[in-house]
């Protein structure tokens, strides 16, 4: 009897294995060829998942910012106050920037070659990071009514801004600037300091306790 094949799992095992040829390789010298001798997976049946590598490509980039995000809504629920939850929300997606820093070069490449394409775009770039806006956004609002930030922060202009230090980090990390997670870091909770409450006091982060 011939054995029964898990295609959720082959998929996810074509994407895994893809994301670590775009990191190593980049977009451009990946084909599905080279796709078909990394997974074991007879061209013709890659077929079967995907129709070009752009989709697994997109499929890749969307399973890391997903993680992301999962982990960013189970730090943004606890209850803990806002400040020291939007410190831990940075932490983790500094800390995933720097663990995926190659496939982050393969995703800037492909970036600057569609553009220079003429493609534009905003819109897919929006669709993977804008729920990190938004999840700023709704915690600040949330720190606002709960009296733990300053009196003149506005929550959505203050949103944008750390989403722009987020988007700092990766151009640092690109540049090759920024070598270490922990002074990525510690910018980050400079920030959410200056726009804490009087009355809010600064979380004892892991970095400091080690002073």
């Amino acid at each position: 009897m011939a054995k029964r094949i898990d295609h959720a799992a082959r998929r996810q095992f074509i994407v895994e294995r893809s994301m670590g040829l775009f990191a190593r390789l980049g977009y451009a010298k990946v084909s599905f060829l080279t796709i078909s001798e990394a997974t074991g997976v007879a061209r013709t049946a890659l077929y079967r998942y995907f129709t070009t590598k752009r989709e697994i490509f997109d499929e890749a980039i969307h399973g890391c910012t997903h993680q992301i995000k999962v982990s960013s809504a189970a730090i943004a629920a606890q209850p803990l106050p806002v400040p020291e939850r939007l410190n831990r929300v940075s932490d983790t997606v500094i800390d995933t920037l720097f663990e995926r820093k190659q496939f982050l070069l393969a995703i800037y490449a492909f970036v600057i070659d569609m553009v220079r394409r003429g493609e534009d775009m905003r819109a897919r770039i929006a669709q993977f990071t804008g729920g990190l806006r938004e999840l700023f956004l709704r915690l600040l609002e949330e720190g606002a009514r709960r009296g733990e930030l300053s009196a003149n922060v506005d929550p959505r202009l203050t949103s944008e801004v750390l989403f722009a230090l987020l988007e700092s980090v990766v151009l640092r990390i690109l540049l090759g600037v920024e070598q270490d997670a922990e002074k990525s870091k510690l910018r980050f909770s400079a920030m959410v300091q200056s726009i804490a409450g009087t009355g809010t006091s600064k979380p004892q982060t892991k970095r400091e306790k080690g002073n």
